[in-house]
């Protein structure tokens, strides 16, 4: 789809367009569409605007049954015949691939889950969206709307994990199409799951699959979880999908480990400091998490691990690094952000090497430290503890927490 202003398209579509061939001897020319067998297709000012930034959106072609969001049709009454041919012919085919997109997301998520959703596409994001209206602050919005919200949230945030450490995209992504699936009711989650993500949904509100070819995430609106407002979806929703995002870095390599299961440090670490430098303390946590912090929810993570540094009782980095994202307690959630949250301050370029080296080569965490960081597990014990020192305040703080990093000036 393109935002070009109406009056632009039409000269768009006659001079760049590859499938506008030259008319065959002795054929006349055509004044309608200046002989390239095509018309623009009117769309309206707010619908394009809307959709500018979206590949394709079911919604959008359910109500443009002529064209399924095309911004042109062949030209009807075309006094050329060869390029009035050449025209429909591609048509015909850009209809038949949206329809073929239609169906697959009807037959892969609606079917299955038995509910009819909202898909948009965007360049890296399929989301299925079954949720009738959400509120943001004060202001109610409708399940169309709040489907495209939620799409451009998803790229805001690839986008900026990309800029945050610098990764040079594509040439250093897998490039996964992540799919993900969000229902206001737990029934149709239980439904779509077992196919979508190769798991049930059980007690929790999400469950996924993290893989270079299958990158997907079934999540329902938990009224435990929510709590009814946006803001809880929103961070929910940035914490989840970053560990999708973060699983798509290959470095010269595509991934063969799951952080989860031998760094969970580093697989909620880095979750963890999103949430923190986007929104604050975190809300609540991943249904995959043991426990919940629900005694903690909204406290400052800063001040606890600052209290328990200066009480000299804490687990220790090796003790933390050798566990399971299931397997973290409360207090070691706090100690794998201040970890990550160190590194990001120490340089944050250097952490997708160090990702890559525990989900491709699955490197002992000692070994990936000193080949990204260059530093040992006591350089960073002794670093950490001095950032902490430094950095950290027992004063609670609220609102995002940006530190800059080192020598950064900013």
């Amino acid at each position: 789809m393109t935002a070009l202003p109406r009056p632009l398209l039409l000269a768009a579509l006659l001079v760049c367009s590859p499938a506008a061939p030259a008319q065959e001897k002795g054929e006349k020319l055509c004044g309608d569409c200046k002989t390239t067998g095509k018309i623009a297709h009117e769309h309206k000012a707010d619908v394009l605007e809307r959709e500018k930034d979206v590949l394709y959106c079911s919604y959008w072609m359910d109500h443009d049954p002529e064209a399924l969001c095309l911004d042109w049709v062949p030209c009807p009454d075309c006094l050329t015949p060869s390029v009035k041919a050449a025209a429909e012919r591609e048509f015909g085919g850009e209809i038949a691939k949206r329809k073929a997109w239609l169906e697959k997301r009807r037959e892969e998520v609606d079917k299955v889950a038995r509910t009819e959703c909202i898909h948009i596409e965007t360049e890296h994001f399929i989301l299925s969206w079954d949720i009738p209206k959400i509120k943001v602050g004060r202001k109610t919005v409708r399940m169309h709307d709040a489907a495209h919200l939620y799409a451009e949230r998803a790229e805001e945030l690839y986008r900026y994990i990309i800029d945050l450490h610098q990764i040079d995209e594509p040439a250093q992504m897998i490039g996964t199409k992540f799919k993900f699936a969000m229902f206001e009711r737990k029934l149709p989650a239980i439904n779509l799951a077992p196919s979508f993500v190769d798991k049930p949904i059980q007690g929790g509100q999400k469950v996924q699959i993290i893989g270079p070819h299958r990158s997907n995430m079934v999540s329902w609106d938990d009224p435990e979880k929510i709590l009814g407002d946006d803001e809880h979806r929103h961070q929910f929703f940035v914490h989840s999908v970053s560990h999708h995002i973060y699983h798509d870095i290959q470095l010269g390599k595509i991934y063969q480990y799951w952080l989860f299961k031998r760094y969970g440090w580093m697989y909620e670490g880095l979750a963890f400091y999103l949430e923190h430098r986007l929104f604050g303390p975190p809300k609540l946590t991943c249904s995959q998490e043991s426990a919940g912090f629900s005694q903690y929810r909204e406290k400052s993570w800063e001040a606890l691990v600052k209290k328990e540094f200066q009480g000299g009782e804490y687990p220790s980095f090796p003790e933390v690094s050798r566990k399971g994202a299931d397997t973290l307690n409360d207090e070691e959630r706090w100690m794998s952000w201040s970890y990550v949250d160190y590194l990001m301050w120490l340089d944050p370029t250097k952490m997708p090497k160090l990702v890559s080296l525990m989900t491709n080569d699955q490197l002992e965490t000692r070994d990936a430290l000193k080949e990204a960081y260059g530093i040992t597990m006591g350089q960073f014990m002794d670093g950490w503890a001095d950032f902490v020192r430094r950095e950290y305040s027992l004063r609670p703080k609220k609102g995002p927490i940006v530190r800059p990093p080192r020598g950064s000036g900013r």
